[in-house]
């Protein structure tokens, strides 16, 4: 069995600013780095993971350093983990999304947001490929995985086996945990680093 312990980035800029981002580049805020050290240590005192694998967009990418660091593993940027494209809406306020038509509730997995952004569904077969593989190439260990909220969202409705319900968010630098055996997917209890697993 594989443990795949994911963990969305902590507070950015965009996020504290609360508008969707540019891109790859937003850092992560002062908050964010405390929020990457606090859940750094608890994934310390938690867990004993053998890797650590992170998106390629900053705000992860400083999150997972922080994890390193703290766990003494070097993070692995795995493309396929990177956030949503909100098309349009980068750099909007978020507020401009939920006056979309479809874009609440179970609509959201099927709503594609403006200028050619991606639905959840498609964040969910990309991310969920680099998933398995993950899971496959672990099997027995513990692995960190570093992303964002569209995708811890997303990857959730994956491991479900549907996108049935409203997706479920992710606080910042907080997760959950999933377990992998035989083909089949278990999602434990999420955790933040506040109230620990």
């Amino acid at each position: 069995m594989a443990r795949l312990i994911l963990i969305r980035h902590g507070e950015s800029v965009a996020n504290a600013q609360r508008r969707f981002t540019y891109g790859p580049f937003e850092p992560l805020t002062s908050r964010g780095r405390a929020e990457a050290l606090a859940i750094a240590r608890l994934m310390r005192a938690r867990f004993d993971p053998v890797a650590l694998y992170a998106s390629p967009f900053v705000r992860a990418l400083e999150t997972a350093q922080q994890l390193g660091r703290v766990l003494g593993l070097l993070p692995k940027v795995v493309e396929e983990l990177q956030e949503q494209d909100f098309g349009s809406l980068r750099g909007r306020p978020y507020a401009d999304y939920g006056r979309e038509p479809g874009a609440q509730g179970v609509g959201r997995w099927s709503h594609r947001p403006p200028g050619g952004g991606e639905t959840l569904e498609e964040v969910a077969r990309r991310a969920g490929a680099a998933l398995h593989s993950l899971a496959r190439q672990h099997l027995g260990e513990d692995v960190v995985i570093v992303s964002h909220g569209g995708v811890m969202a997303a990857l959730r409705g994956y491991v479900a086996g549907g996108f049935h319900d409203a997706p479920v968010p992710t606080g910042n630098a907080a997760g959950y945990v999933l377990h992998y055996r035989e083909g089949r997917w278990i999602l434990s209890e999420p955790f933040e680093p506040s109230t620990g697993v």
